[in-house]
């Protein structure tokens, strides 16, 4: 784990990735943050550094090596990696979820704290900033494993009890709707201390579009209750709908990657595609070839063409795909079926695409160069206008004040998600000809006579698309609704998961150092009286899909 150096206030103070957790708070809450040291912008960076995952070690162990799996937009490739196929590696998810997240609340909490003092009062919006993103990543981690040490933890306190993950999306809404309040009416007769892009990795210090962003997250928030508490789903919703969401592609919530300090590597997706360790899934092959009556414009501008078919069909490539040149394989292999040749990266298309690597698509790029690039500094996204034109395309369904038209909604947003998947790609190198024809055939195609869950299952199955690659806020959606329809894994490292029976993953579980230093954690009325376990359903987790 690397340790990041951030100066605050002219001062150098390390920051690490502490090794202990809630079920250690007395030292994650030993604080060397003193505002009065200097502008605790410095610290906003450094939070969004810890809840986006920016850099290409945690991103691979919990973005990756987790969410990615669990949505099935990838599939592993390395033999004794079990992630794929629900083997639980605390290494990996420890480090890489858990402790960020609770070292930024930890921080984000003490900046809200300090700021309530008069005198500290002109760093109000920095606090509320790192509030929103602090808020963005708690529905994450919430959604990953349920129930959690929330309102006590961050606060000094050790062995610190769990709270109801209903009690956590209160929390949650809570967070953004006083947030959104405090950058709407700062504290009387006080100067606020401005923000630069140094210290905002997202919108370089722009109020409106946290503003924005933090509506937006509370609509996602609010989507997510749909079935456990629709009456609140639907007042949090207009809510959120009514302060204002995402206008336009704008407003994306992009972390702004500089390759310096903790995310030395760059683009961390791009970085580590580098490494050969996965590959599309087999369902996000069906489903971007298959879905419409043409392939999805997505998919050369995410995905490479395979190894293979590159070496067989040396030289330039062009505009025109064919179902050949793209390829993947099933989730949940065993170590025999990774270790076969047409389960593994030369027979299938790794995240190579035009997006990221131009030259290798085009087939300017030697097979035996790979893609070409090393170090990537295009952003990361941690939401986009794309899904709030879904989230909105759903309310306008579930006929909610303030969504829109239901049609409209759910085009704008797969014409968003086109234009974020071209964005920066040189135009030579693609083509819109089929934009329209993808949108307006087969399973794509909106028919206002639909049935309501027909009219979702379009709507959650463009928006998975358009998530990516978000696996962890897709791997929630898939639990809520059920769509996209996914194929279980090949086979599963946990005997209480069956896939033969259609079963998936539902939660991960607690862990190791706080099953072992936490009482709180082992408690069996955690989870709705359902304990701890990767079979576990989380509170919102309701609908009987499979």
């Amino acid at each position: 784990m690397k340790t990041l150096n951030k100066i605050i206030g002219g001062c150098l103070v390390a920051l690490p990735l502490l090794a202990s957790c809630t079920s250690n708070f007395d030292v994650m809450n030993t604080n060397p943050y003193v505002v009065t040291d200097g502008n605790p912008g410095y610290l906003l960076n450094h939070v969004t550094e810890l809840c986006t995952n920016v850099s290409c070690d945690p991103y691979q162990r919990a973005e990756n090596l987790y969410g990615h799996f669990y949505a099935h937009y990838l599939s592993n490739t390395i033999q004794g990696w079990v992630t794929d196929r629900y083997g639980y590696n605390d290494g990996w998810i420890y480090t890489a979820l858990w402790t960020p997240f609770y070292t930024a609340l930890k921080e984000t909490k003490y900046v809200t704290n300090e700021v309530g003092d008069a005198s500290h009062a002109q760093f109000s919006n920095v606090a509320q900033m790192m509030r929103i993103i602090t808020a963005w990543r708690t529905i994450t981690v919430t959604d990953a494993y349920g129930d959690i040490p929330y309102s006590k933890a961050g606060l000094g306190e050790d062995q610190v009890g769990f709270d109801a993950q209903k009690d956590v999306y209160d929390g949650i809404f809570k967070e953004l709707t006083e947030a959104v309040n405090a950058l709407k009416n700062p504290p009387a007769g006080v100067e606020q201390s401005s923000v630069n892009a140094d210290q905002d990795l997202i919108f370089a210090g722009d109020v409106q579009k946290w503003i924005r962003f933090a509506n937006s997250i509370r609509l996602r928030a609010a989507m997510r209750l749909t079935n456990i508490d629709p009456a609140r789903a639907k007042s949090e919703a207009e809510a959120a709908l009514a302060a204002g969401v995402m206008q336009s592609e704008d407003d994306n919530a992009m972390v702004r990657i500089t390759a310096t300090g903790g995310n030395a590597w760059g683009q961390p997706l791009y970085m580590i595609s580098q490494w050969a360790g996965f590959v599309m899934s087999t369902d996000m092959e069906k489903i971007l070839k298959h879905e419409s009556s043409v392939f999805d414009p997505r998919l050369p501008m995410w995905f490479g063409i395979t190894n293979n078919y590159r070496t067989a069909h040396p030289g330039a490539i062009g505009t025109t795909y064919t179902d050949e040149m793209f390829s993947g394989s099933p989730n949940g292999m065993s170590d025999s079926q990774i270790g076969q040749a047409e389960n593994g990266v030369d027979a299938n298309s790794q995240a190579w695409g035009l997006h990221a690597y131009p030259n290798w698509n085009s087939g300017k790029a030697a097979v035996s160069d790979g893609p070409g690039n090393s170090v990537l500094t295009m952003p990361l996204k941690a939401m986009a206008y794309s899904e709030v034109c879904f989230l909105k395309a759903e309310a306008a369904v579930r006929g909610w004040s303030g969504a829109g038209n239901a049609k409209a909604d759910y085009e704008a947003g797969i014409r968003a998600s086109f234009a974020e998947s071209r964005k920066d790609v040189v135009p030579s190198l693609y083509t819109t000809d089929n934009d329209e024809t993808y949108i307006t055939t087969g399973n794509v195609a909106w028919n206002e006579g639909d049935s309501q869950e027909a009219k979702l299952k379009k709507i959650i199955t463009q928006k998975w698309i358009a998530l990516y690659p978000d696996g962890f806020e897709a791997w929630s959606e898939f639990r809520r609704t059920g769509y996209p329809e996914l194929s279980p894994v090949n086979q599963s490292a946990d005997a209480s998961i069956n896939p033969a029976k259609g079963e998936f993953v539902k939660k991960i579980r607690y862990p190791d150092a706080e099953r072992r230093d936490n009482p709180n954690s082992t408690l069996s009325t955690l989870n709705q009286n359902q304990g701890d376990g990767m079979n576990v359903r989380v509170w919102w987790d309701t609908k009987k899909y499979k």
